[in-house]
């Protein structure tokens, strides 16, 4: 999603030979920026301190080859319109081996849901994070587009000049043109519901661009290290001023720099899509950014190389691992073997690369709060009262671990191990690690699948 952009810019040269109607009042409203998602179940974990943002997480980029099926969400959106947003879409597939396939409305599942909102729906633009997008419910939209971003309101003002179907339906609704305001015209023009409304191709392009390149695993251009000498305490004012977003909001959208790690050996690229317009005052140095609304040779240059037309594997990929239909499962108390037997159900599925991960049932307090610590060296996880099982899976493989009966995956935790807790009720917390040797860090793959209380007997 693209930064703030001034809306309609055109404006400013057309107000001034207005004669029917005065100039409308206060500052222009300005565009939705792009607020990137992340999948619940692909939160950062305190192990690893550096959560990846720019130009791409590998982690979340799809296989080299995918079809990614895309449909619209609740039968909104012309045809026409509909069309133009496919077509800036697949734009990036002249550069990769990556094909966005889009299926009827109706179609019950697929990867990527595209959402057609206005202001009214407070949506904004955002997506999930290339495959971040398949732990999402089917039910749920993946990517947002603000349509109202989207209209050419240098047309709707000429109505306004000249008259015209826009100016006859606001005097129609009775408006008072003495306290006419920009921020009155574009929530007029939104609310005017045109059937032959004018769009402003420029910032579908961009917008539509810019988004799909989240949905394909790209991250924000201007967090590249030491890109950009943010003046901060401004930059903070200004988001909270006209967008409402909070410090870590800000932090995680504008100014957080990325892990060197996942700029992939490339350059900073200040006309990359992916970047946000920079003004001169949100800099210590006067730095600025245009807005970028075409694919820069950067973009590119990165998206072939992570889905490369002349390879089968990508020399950037990762070794990926996706778990889903994650299920509490069996959590028994085994008075023979003296310890809690668990038995979690779930999904995994592997890339083309080998890929090794850490099975990890921690102990929680009975409202699972709170990790339950512990000195011991063996039944542990980050200091806290764990017992784990590391497993080296194979590649472009889907596994279902302790299905229709099966008990496949058992994770022990021998009474004697544990932290003092005979007769109180713990849970269970299950969570799936993938080990990243090349990067020295761990990634988290699931997030807070807690079990049923269970009682540590005396």
């Amino acid at each position: 999603m693209k930064k703030i952009l001034l809306l309609m810019t055109a404006l400013v040269f057309l107000l001034p030979e207005m004669q029917a109607q005065k100039i409308p009042k206060g500052p222009l409203p300005s565009k939705a920026p792009c607020t990137t998602l992340m999948g619940a179940s692909l939160q950062p974990v305190a192990i690893d301190t550096t959560a990846g943002r720019n130009v791409a997480n590998n982690d979340l980029a799809w296989e080299n080859g995918d079809v990614i099926l895309v449909k619209f969400m609740d039968n909104v959106g012309s045809q026409s319109l509909r069309n133009m947003i496919m077509q800036y879409a697949k734009s990036w597939e002249q550069y990769a081996n990556i094909k966005f396939k889009f299926v009827p409305d109706n179609t019950p599942v697929t990867n990527i849901r595209v959402k057609l909102g206005s202001r009214e729906d407070n949506l904004g633009h955002n997506s999930q994070l290339g495959i971040g997008c398949n732990n999402v419910p089917q039910y749920l939209q993946t990517l947002n587009l603000d349509t109202s971003d989207f209209i050419d309101y240098k047309e709707y003002v000429a109505q306004y000049k000249n008259g015209g179907p826009f100016l006859q339906y606001l005097k129609n609704k009775g408006t008072d043109f003495k306290k006419y305001t920009y921020g009155d015209l574009y929530n007029d023009v939104i609310a005017f519901k045109d059937p032959n409304i004018k769009w402003n191709y420029n910032s579908m392009r961009g917008t539509t661009t810019h988004e799909f390149g989240h949905a394909l695993g790209l991250l924000h251009e201007q967090s590249y290290p030491d890109g950009i000498k943010w003046n901060k305490d401004t930059v903070y004012k200004y988001y909270a001023k006209y967008q409402g977003w909070d410090k870590g909001k800000v932090d995680f959208n504008v100014l957080e720099a990325s892990d060197i790690f996942y700029t992939n050996g490339t350059k900073y690229d200040p006309l990359s899509i992916m970047h946000y317009p920079v003004l001169a005052w949100q800099t210590t140095n006067g730095y600025t950014v245009g807005t970028n609304n075409d694919l820069s040779d950067g973009d590119k240059a990165i998206i072939a190389a992570l889905y490369p037309k002349d390879k089968a594997i990508s020399t950037l990929a990762v070794p990926k691992i996706e778990i889903t239909n994650i299920g509490y499962g069996d959590v028994k108390t085994d008075n023979v073997k003296k310890g809690l037997l668990i038995y979690p159900t779930f999904d995994i599925k592997t890339s083309a690369l080998l890929g090794t991960v850490y099975f990890v049932a921690r102990l929680t307090t009975e409202d699972g709060l709170y990790y339950i610590p512990t000195t011991n060296q063996n039944y542990s996880w980050n200091k806290m009262a764990a017992t784990y099982v590391k497993m080296k899976l194979l590649p472009s493989t889907v596994t279902g671990f302790n299905k229709n009966g099966k008990k496949d995956l058992e994770l022990f935790f021998p009474y004697k191990e544990m932290p003092d807790l005979a007769g109180k009720k713990v849970k269970i917390e299950f969570s799936v690690y993938q080990d990243d040797i090349v990067n020295n860090r761990y990634q988290k793959l699931t997030f807070n699948f807690l079990s049923s209380p269970v009682t540590v007997p005396k």
